[in-house]
């Protein structure tokens, strides 16, 4: 299985600046790919020629993105966002520095053959299954294509927190220098997230027909070693920031 998962949090200063421009210019001229033989015109066009995007009002879209405080809809990102990725393909050829300069932050990618399944499926299933019913109130997350800047950080550090009890069950030897560089000791307040992952960790190894088991496996045959570092980046460069975390997909 090939592929990633992209993370990007919107830089509305950018998205005024540099990327409205184009979207709002109807006389773009048209440019052909050869790569994948097909045209692509203004964004005006765009929105009318493809049909996952039929549903997208132009002019109510680029009204929004005149406010201050709007919230882009899934569909509504990803549209800008293939556009200028086909539209400019030959300006950025993949450079990350220009999609954030239009307004396109990337946190970090995922790739989809234990990454992905370890986040969204794992992690998801473990929080859902064993953190939430901890709670005095059960809230949902919402993962199919917007996260929270919340939700996001809360799936790391349980992610984060299950890869580090994987790595106590197989007596790593390196179990102290992750305490220590994983700063687990910010952990021991949260008597919840001990708990479900403790209780995750049990049920795998209970019971041979618990629901993601190959995931598991590989966390606990060596993926613990390298997934919280995946995780400690993603913190990082989400920092202080606040908002929602739109997914790209690319297979």
């Amino acid at each position: 299985m090939g592929g990633f998962i992209e993370f990007y949090r919107l830089d509305k200063t950018k998205i005024r600046e540099n990327l409205y421009p184009k979207i709002s210019d109807t006389s773009l001229p048209d440019v052909f790919l050869e790569v994948i033989d097909k045209s692509f015109g203004t964004f005006r066009d765009f929105l009318k020629s493809e049909r996952e995007f039929s549903g997208i009002s132009y002019e109510k879209l680029m009204l929004k993105l005149q406010q201050e405080d709007y919230i882009l809809e899934n569909d509504e990102f990803t549209a800008l966002f293939d556009w200028f990725t086909w539209y400019y393909q030959n300006d950025h050829e993949g450079d990350e520095e220009i999609f954030a300069n239009h307004g396109f932050v990337s946190i970090w990618h995922l790739t989809t053959r234990y990454e992905v399944p370890l986040l969204f499926s794992v992690t998801t299933m473990g929080i859902e299954e064993f953190y939430i019913p901890l709670l005095d109130t059960s809230p949902q997350l919402t993962i199919d294509s917007i996260l929270s800047s919340d939700e996001l950080l809360l799936m790391v550090d349980y992610l984060i927190l299950l890869s580090f009890k994987a790595a106590v069950f197989q007596k790593s030897p390196d179990v102290e220098e992750m305490r220590k560089s994983l700063d687990i000791s910010r952990f021991d307040t949260s008597f919840n997230l001990h708990i479900s992952t403790e209780n995750q960790l049990n049920t795998y190894l209970q019971y041979s027909d618990y629901l993601y088991h190959d995931e598991m496996e590989h966390l606990l045959e060596g993926g613990y070693e390298y997934i919280p570092d995946i995780m400690m980046n993603i913190k990082e460069n989400l920092g202080s920031y606040q908002g929602p975390i739109y997914l790209d997909h690319s297979y």
